[in-house]
């Protein structure tokens, strides 16, 4: 058949109508592609003294040459190559100590005093630019300088192996959810640090100044990733002492999980998902892709977690990207109010890890299903959770059924109030159970049965809930599990849940159990306490942690007080006082979590524990001496009263505080919390 014979008139007439058809939406996974696959242009320009400025950071390029960097055709960025300096400047008075500290102990910054601020500077050769929402830096015009591939190549090897979220995902969420919104990153590299640069209005609407290495530890037990280090972090149009909203909140957790009696499992989790601080269309959530676990010879062995599909609630599968401890979902309509999503994650893969060889493993409050940061977590959860016999599964929640199927032992929870840190452990564990006034406590021991543990354990558990109930309110759980794991020396406390270690079920059997059982009423009294202190009150972030840890502590050494007698409470505030003093100089309590000494892990853990643990407690134990012990318990009830299955937060402490005394305690707070004072001792 010949081809159709076509005049002129009809092809115009066609290419007219082909120009005007609507360009084809490009797909999350070409966003994706084109940030992750940046180049330079093969032409660079010479730009000696030029200056590049974003908020607080500027980078000085003495001499050497800039290159346009592109995101596909699209320019995204500049490339600098040559002799030039980073300076930023942190102007936020109350985070200076830990810029000091974390400066001088991770870092060959110089750093000096510039009138009200700090100033943060250091040489660099390399430097990546890379900008969304706001104009790039202007380049004067020059002659084509050559190619710097070479150089370039460098700088993202450099660069490539940071813990971090990957730097696509950023930008493609920043370009799909918030265009006209700034986003900045820049890396700085080839002077004595690596440095990153975060300008971010997107979510967490903050600057920040952060430095890359690689913990030696780590390296030496397999794991060589460059981990970061956060020197200053500032907000930008709002105010520090009010948390940032989410952009969304996780609600509910709906999840099962079958278990093999290896290290296999298969885990589906529908997620809903609820707008807060804005319209997402772009989800970020933390998910393993690698699991990373001690072995019994002190290495590191890494297990595969695979993310098969993303599924919306009608089946429509979702685009998402999923790598690097992270998970980006790309919903078919942005979160609106009034319109939650439903989505639903198909996972499985090595996630069974088996401490030391023994027979249990723990899910535990890791990102091993996927999860915004603290503050979007608070969701209801059910749970089904199927292994492999002769293992046992615990869960928090209320029963709704425990039973046999076929070769399964099988569990099925329920949590109906908002929470987060949601877990699951099994294993060969023996229990023992007890209801009483509506509330079942489960004492479960590892390995065999452990009638005195049992009876020991509900009986401390049912003295403490008792005595924290007139004035923190009733239990928050109708079940409460307290496990056994077959360690020494800590306990947590996810929600109706208490794993600690073995000294508490044998604390006469063998010199390991003797030497951690000293104060281990108070470490049970404590980790009950987090019921009501990181669960009924919750803490939106790390850098108000003192309200579960601090509080917490608090309210154990009132009832060792009452329970065991006087010089208990006043031995436990001596070592308070005693640790603060140690570490007080180092940061302010809100910042606990940032103080970090890259070559001491042991230093950095003190400090941590010093603050939230001891010196948050000072701060208590002196208001408990200045309103006394009636007023203070009215306080404390106050609290969990106002802020009941919500995020609290330090300024609504503070207004309480003020509220329930009449008096003004900002002043207190300012200088004891957000400062470095103490309070003296009576």
């Amino acid at each position: 058949m010949k081809p159709e014979n076509r005049t002129p008139f009809a092809l115009a007439l066609m290419l007219i109508l082909v120009a005007t058809l609507p360009a084809r939406a490009e797909t999350f996974r070409e966003l994706l592609d084109r940030w992750d696959g940046i180049s330079i242009d093969s032409t660079s320009r010479a730009a000696s003294g030029l200056a590049l400025k974003s908020g607080r950071l500027t980078l000085r390029l003495a001499e050497g040459r800039v290159a346009i960097v592109r995101a596909g055709k699209e320019p995204v960025g500049l490339f600098l190559s040559g002799k030039g300096t980073v300076e930023y400047l942190s102007d936020d008075r109350v985070e200076h100590p830990v810029v000091r500290y974390n400066a001088k102990k991770n870092t060959g910054l110089d750093v000096t005093e510039a009138g009200p601020g700090i100033l943060l500077s250091e040489a660099f050769e390399g430097a990546l630019w890379l900008a969304s929402g706001t104009a790039l830096p202007v380049v004067p015009e020059a002659p084509d300088g050559g190619s710097l591939e070479g150089e370039f190549r460098a700088h993202r090897k450099r660069f490539a192996n940071v813990a971090q979220r990957p730097v696509a995902q950023l930008f493609a969420r920043a370009r799909r959810d918030a265009p006209a919104s700034p986003y900045v990153r820049v890396e700085a590299g080839g002077g004595k640090d690596d440095l990153v640069y975060l300008l971010d209005g997107v979510e967490a609407r903050s600057e920040s100044l952060l430095v890359a290495d690689r913990r030696r530890w780590l390296a030496e037990a397999g794991d060589d990733r460059k981990f970061l280090v956060t020197l200053s972090d500032q907000p930008v149009g709002r105010d520090r002492r009010e948390p940032l909203r989410p952009l969304f909140l996780l609600s509910d957790v709906d999840l099962a999980l079958t278990a093999s009696d290896g290290t296999q499992a298969a885990l589906t989790v529908t997620e809903t998902f609820q707008p807060v601080g804005g319209t997402p269309g772009v989800l970020l959530l933390d998910l393993y892709d690698v699991l990373r676990r001690w072995n019994s010879v002190g290495r590191i062995e890494k297990g595969r977690l695979k993310l098969g599909a993303v599924l919306d609630e009608q089946g429509n599968r979702l685009e998402f990207d999923h790598r690097d401890e992270s998970v980006a979902v790309a919903l078919r309509a942005p979160l609106a109010p009034g319109r939650p999503a439903k989505v639903r994650f198909e996972i499985e893969g090595d996630l069974l890890h088996r401490p030391n060889g023994d027979n249990y493993w723990e899910l535990g409050t890791e990102p091993w299903f996927p999860q915004p940061d603290m503050g979007g977590q608070y969701y209801t959860v059910h749970a089904t959770v199927k292994v492999k016999k002769p293992f046992k599964p615990l869960a928090p929640g209320r029963t709704v059924r425990r039973v046999e199927e076929g070769d399964y032992n099988l569990l099925e929870t329920r949590i109906d109030k908002p929470v987060q840190f949601f877990v699951v452990l099994a294993g060969k564990y023996e229990w023992d159970e007890e209801t009483k006034d509506g509330l079942t406590i489960r004492v479960a021991s590892y390995g065999g049965e452990n009638r005195s543990a049992y009876r020991k354990l509900l009986g401390l558990a049912r003295k403490s809930i008792e005595y924290y109930t007139p004035f923190l309110g009733p239990f928050p759980f109708d079940e409460f599990n307290i496990v056994e794991i077959n360690s020494y020396g800590f306990g947590q406390a996810p929600p109706a849940f208490m794993f600690i270690t073995t000294e508490a079920f044998n604390p006469i059997q063998g010199d390991l159990n003797q030497l951690f059982s000293q104060g281990i009423n108070e470490r049970v009294a404590h980790e009950i306490a987090h019921q009501w202190w990181g669960h009924v009150v919750k803490m939106p972030g790390a850098d108000e942690q003192w309200l579960s840890e601090s509080f917490a502590e608090m309210s154990a050494a009132l009832l060792i007080r009452d329970l065991r007698g006087r010089s208990d409470y006043k031995g436990l505030v001596a070592h308070w006082r005693r640790a603060a003093n140690e570490s007080r100089d180092v940061a302010p309590i809100p910042f606990a979590n940032r103080a970090f000494a890259k070559n001491d892990v042991i230093t950095s853990s003190r400090h941590r524990t010093a603050l939230l643990y001891s010196k948050g407690p000072v701060l208590l134990e002196a208001l408990h001496r200045d309103l006394g012990e009636e007023r203070f318990r009215v306080f404390l009830a106050t609290l969990q009263s106002n802020l009941t299955w919500k995020f609290g937060t330090t300024r609504l402490v503070t207004q309480i505080l003020n509220a329930v005394t009449k008096k003004d305690y900002g002043p207190f707070m300012e200088e004891n919390y957000w400062g470095l004072g103490l309070p003296p001792a009576k």
